[in-house]
């Protein structure tokens, strides 16, 4: 397979992540279980539409080098989708047990969230561009995201000990924050790699 048909089937995939991580938010925000069963749903079907594609190229024996270039991104494809993923996960989790977070947690998270999904953007046109201020914006907003984040949780911590937050949605604001960052530290590992 050439290239740009492999580049072409990994924009398509990121087009569709993109979709998944929209219907993560307005679960999230929404407060919606079903909004989050039908993102976990498209990311699975995202999956396994790929799933035998890939398959195949990787028992594949004689690769030229676009295909082995795109076996080395399986690592990174893989570990985004987990996170994705866990922070779906998370995300129900906190909406079936009624765990309330502060005003301050959700617009936290929300800001990461936006940052997130840019970055995400920013991959997907990357793909297609190989636009080398693309690559960095990626890196910097990865950057940016954890500098927020780590920050985000130090002031979480201060809720936590003044008894504004409790330590049962701590658990699930911590994840949240964790698999976010996940998702973007995979997602500039990928641009560096392609």
């Amino acid at each position: 397979m050439e290239e740009k048909e492999l580049n072409q089937r990994l924009y398509d995939m990121f087009k569709e992540m993109l979709l998944v991580l929209e219907s993560v938010k307005q679960g999230f925000f929404t407060q919606s279980p079903t909004t989050l069963m039908e993102a976990e749903t498209k990311l699975t079907a995202i999956l396994k539409t790929n799933l035998p594609f890939t398959e195949e190229l990787v028992k594949k024996e004689r690769k030229n080098d676009a295909e082995k270039k795109y076996v080395n991104l399986l690592p990174q494809l893989q570990l985004m989708a987990v996170n994705l993923r866990n922070l779906i996960n998370e995300k129900k989790t906190k909406i079936e047990s009624n765990l309330l977070f502060t005003d301050k947690a959700m617009n936290e998270i929300k800001e990461l969230y936006a940052l997130l999904q840019t970055q995400f953007q920013d991959a997907t046109d990357y793909i297609l561009t190989r636009n080398s201020h693309l690559r960095m914006h990626i890196k910097t907003g990865m950057e940016n995201l954890f500098k927020r984040a780590d920050e985000y949780v130090t002031g979480h911590e201060t809720r936590l000990i003044t008894g504004v937050c409790m330590p049962k949605a701590s658990y699930s604001y911590l994840a949240i924050v964790d698999s976010i960052k996940a998702v973007s530290r995979e997602l500039t590992s990928f641009s560096e790699k392609l």
